[in-house]
């Protein structure tokens, strides 16, 4: 079974101490460091603010066994709230788990005040961290056994943690060097939690925390599903369509470049018997339309040309199969697009051009529409 992983960090008990980064890796403390931000905090895994005795107290309230368990954590956690000298609307509170073979009845609640938590959390904020667990140092160490509530058979549990003395009686945890444990501490037994068997139980909550303050409105937001990695995705994804709708746009460009280069060849290789010396589709319309001019003739077919190709321009949809102009004097040409629709507005502009236009249409085996098309002044 792999163990835990992720990155514990202690706060000191004293304001102006360093806090402790622990990075854990399949169960083991890897790495311990001091003072500032180590370097890899998002190495994965969770996130386990621990605060000490002090912040974070923890509460024991007995219920009915009956009760029905949400209903009695419920209620545990609202009787330990009241039993403070403090304003419940100004603490926060959290039911520990169960023990499995624990008293029934019994709940121990984890209470801090509003304004700590929001602190702790501010203060792993500005140092980039967003903690998956906060957990009292106290909840760490197990209930001490079963006695009587007062005189001297009353017993606690102590361990001494990253320089940090944390002891547990049956009804709450607290500072073990603080002068009012060590009032307690006197002249009861005192178990001392071998400093591995404290290391390996804080390790262990990385995976299971016996209570975790960052619930109700501390509870960590749910991160969106635009993180880094699906932001990358989508910038990609788009980049992607982005080309091909590039690619399709010059595809569709070199197509009518293609189709008008091939008609400037058509028409200069029409007008070759009559322009032999035109080197391009512009001098062959020229020379031809002063040979008409000078029999006194009219545009018959630069003219019909000209409107035909004026029209095809801005519908790159629509390429030009053939063109001929017949012993009839008609500019006879053949139309084919994918979309009846570009085809239409070709014939449109050529007629809003003045030109008269007789059309049949019909489809090839592709699919594509194909138009036959005359065209006269």
């Amino acid at each position: 079974m792999k163990g835990a992983e992720g990155l514990i960090v202690l706060l000191s008990p004293d304001n102006a101490g360093d806090p402790r980064w622990w990075r854990v890796a399949e169960g083991r403390i890897g790495s311990r460091t001091q003072g500032a931000v180590p370097a890899g905090t998002d190495g994965g895994g969770p996130v386990m603010l621990v605060l000490p005795p002090d912040v974070a107290v923890l509460r024991r309230v007995e219920l009915d066994p009956a009760m029905p368990p949400a209903q009695a954590r419920a209620v545990a956690i609202r009787k330990a709230l009241e039993a403070g000298i403090t304003d419940p609307a100004e603490m926060h509170a959290a039911a520990l788990e169960p023990v499995e073979g624990g008293a029934p009845g019994v709940w121990h609640i984890a209470v801090i005040a509003r304004a700590d938590l929001a602190h702790c959390l501010g203060w792993a904020g500005d140092r980039g961290l967003d903690p998956d667990i906060v957990l009292p140092l106290g909840a760490i160490l197990p209930e001490p056994e079963e006695g009587p509530e007062q005189g001297p058979e009353e017993s606690y549990v102590r361990a001494d943690l990253a320089g940090i003395a944390v002891a547990r009686g049956r009804k709450g945890a607290g500072h073990a060097d603080a002068p009012w444990m060590q009032a307690l501490l006197s002249g009861v037994p005192v178990e001392t939690l071998p400093p591995e068997e404290a290391e390996a139980a804080l390790v262990a909550a990385l995976a299971r925390p016996p209570v975790n303050l960052r619930s109700g409105p501390f509870a960590r937001r749910r991160r969106s599903g635009a993180d880094a990695a699906w932001l990358r995705r989508m910038a990609l994804l788009a980049g992607l369509l982005l080309l091909v709708s590039l690619s399709i746009t010059v595809a569709l460009i070199a197509r009518n470049a293609w189709s008008t280069s091939r008609l400037d060849a058509r028409t200069v290789a029409l007008a070759r018997p009559f322009a032999p010396a035109a080197g391009d589709a512009a001098s062959a319309a020229a020379e031809i339309d002063r040979l008409v001019a000078e029999r006194g003739g009219v545009h018959a077919f630069t003219g019909p040309l000209a409107g035909l190709m004026q029209a095809m321009r801005p519908v790159p949809g629509v390429s030009l199969a053939t063109l001929s102009l017949n012993e009839d004097g008609l500019l006879h040409a053949t139309l084919a697009s994918a979309r009846a629709e570009d085809i239409n507005r070709v014939l449109l502009a050529v007629q809003g051009a003045g030109f008269r236009i007789t059309a049949t249409s019909s489809t090839d085996p592709g699919g594509r529409v194909i138009a036959e098309i005359t065209v006269q002044p």
